[in-house]
């Protein structure tokens, strides 16, 4: 299942600092009382899409100024198969949307492989599924993150296939990692983009959980991105991902291998008397500070990632995911359809 210009928490033990990053200066969040929206030139969207986690039905309302509703996902067993029963979520919304599940297989290259093989009869079985699962949505979305680059062209014919089996009234829309260069790999944007209804960047992660600190999502890293997605997608088929999460970093890893001379340092510097038992061997226990690093996303974050790709001429947004994001996040976002 699955990187921007964010704010940054940094907590220590003892004491906690909180602070916020503009463009021209710093203000703490306690200060700022102007509505983010309010100075907002242009949030209106032709399609707005978002996804909504299985199992977390209950963090959405439906008055959530959406277009297009995304189930995340159907599972997919190791054999290619898909399991479990999936429909569009049972909520009454304020506005006729579109609903589509989605197909993810984000960290099994193997399976890809396997499912992706035009000579195994496994592929037609699989996109025979996909085709049987999606008759209850209105579109189905793949998110194969674990595609080979030697891969890549059965990647394309596949979707190709699926293309060509789908219901000619069923969209089928494709997530893809954010690019700023063109790569030799399964996610060529172009080749793509001829045969999707939509493809979704995920325009996130630009620094993650084995990366330094830093941003889910810069803004000029964004725009970038954008730009290069721009170049290679049609307008009418292009969709920008906004992430509504955070993450935290801390400054000390603390699962590590230590050296008998390093033991016996901490030993003398902390003053600790260490344990021993036959079963377990040595041990000891001592309390470190650490500094924790956190960029999060809030409603600044997002009107300035949003008012960046109007300013574009890009016409529709998603968001990773519902239930993430601030508080009344919906406010002052737009479809020209609602």
């Amino acid at each position: 299942m699955k990187k921007y210009f964010a704010l940054m928490l940094v907590l220590m033990t003892g004491c906690s600092s909180l602070h916020s990053v503009s463009h021209t200066q710093k203000t703490s969040l306690t200060q700022s009382t102007q509505n983010p929206y309010q100075i907002a030139d242009n949030l209106e969207f032709n399609e707005v899409w978002a996804y909504l986690m299985k199992g977390e039905e209950d963090k959405i309302k439906g008055d959530e100024p959406i277009t297009d509703l995304c189930y995340f996902s159907a599972k997919v067993s190791g054999k290619g198969q898909i399991t479990g029963e999936y429909a569009p979520v049972d909520i009454a919304f304020n506005n006729k949307i579109r609903h589509h599940i989605v197909i993810a297989v984000l960290d099994n290259y193997a399976l890809m492989h396997f499912v992706l093989n035009p000579d195994l009869p496994v592929r037609k079985k699989f996109i025979n599924d996909i085709c049987k699962v999606a008759s209850k949505f209105d579109g189905v979305q793949i998110d194969f993150e674990s595609v080979a680059s030697s891969d890549a062209a059965w990647f394309f014919s596949f979707l190709a296939e699926l293309r060509s089996t789908l219901e000619k009234d069923k969209m089928l829309t494709v997530a893809l990692p954010p690019r700023r260069t063109r790569i030799a790999d399964a996610y060529d944007y172009p080749s793509i983009a001829a045969v999707a209804d939509r493809v979704i960047i995920m325009a996130y992660d630009q620094h993650w959980s084995g990366s330094n600190p830093g941003p889910i999502a810069g803004l000029s890293w964004c725009r970038e991105v954008a730009e290069f997605a721009k170049s290679f997608i049609p307008k009418e088929k292009l969709i920008m991902g906004l992430p509504l999460y955070g993450r935290a970093w801390q400054d000390k890893n603390f699962n590590k291998s230590v050296h008998y001379k390093h033991v016996e340092e901490m030993i003398k510097t902390s003053n600790i008397q260490p344990q021993y038992d036959p079963e377990n061997g040595a041990y000891f226990e001592y309390e470190e500070k650490v500094k924790v690093r956190v960029y999060f996303t809030d409603q600044r974050a997002i009107v300035d990632r949003l008012k960046l790709y109007s300013s574009m001429s890009i016409d529709n947004v998603a968001f990773w995911r519902i239930g993430q994001g601030p508080s009344g996040m919906w406010q002052g976002i737009s479809t020209k359809s609602l």
